[in-house]
């Protein structure tokens, strides 16, 4: 991102240089990619533009506050970077309330972890997210262990589908 488009993104969203120069590499990258993809011809191309940086620069804050996460507590930012952002958001806001919480936020961290595979399951089986999340979580648990032992990319995972699928039947 060249200080041309820094401070265009900056001006678009109201925010300071400074605080979209703090945000990482990915980020930055990605908010210069809006501006090449979109022409900007009307009102809805303008609305589409700020969304998408507006987004992009909320993205980026998480990102730097999950960087203070991993320094007070250990949890690297890798894993706090792969967790569904709904769970980031919440880890960020109790860390601004209360930095001491360590033991909460590995709470956190595991009960993210222990569902990260819905998307997979879902898509292994050929069963829309959602409906899995509607789900109890000690079933939405139980299915993301079973997938995490049993599936296998080279295999058809006959089993593994219609285990998974006795586990939801309701």
């Amino acid at each position: 991102m060249n200080d041309v488009q820094l401070a265009e993104v900056a001006k678009i969203l109201g925010v300071s240089e400074d605080s979209i120069s703090a945000m990482d590499d990915e980020i930055k990258n990605s908010m210069t990619a809006v501006f090449e993809q979109v022409a900007v011809k009307n009102d809805e191309d303008k609305k589409a533009v700020f969304e998408a940086l507006d987004n992009l620069w909320q993205k980026g804050s998480i990102y730097i506050e999950l960087s203070e996460v991993a320094k007070s507590t250990g949890i690297t930012t890798e894993t706090l970077r792969s967790l569904d952002y709904e769970t980031q958001q919440t880890i960020v806001y109790e860390f601004l309330m209360d930095s001491s919480q360590t033991a909460r936020f590995y709470d956190l961290v595991n009960k993210a972890l222990a569902v990260a595979d819905l998307p997979n399951v879902a898509k292994l089986i050929g069963t829309p997210v959602r409906e899995l999340r509607s789900l109890p979580r000690r079933i939405q648990e139980n299915v993301c262990g079973a997938y995490a032992m049993e599936y296998d990319a080279d295999s058809t995972n006959t089993d593994l589908i219609d285990t998974i699928r006795e586990m939801i039947a309701p």
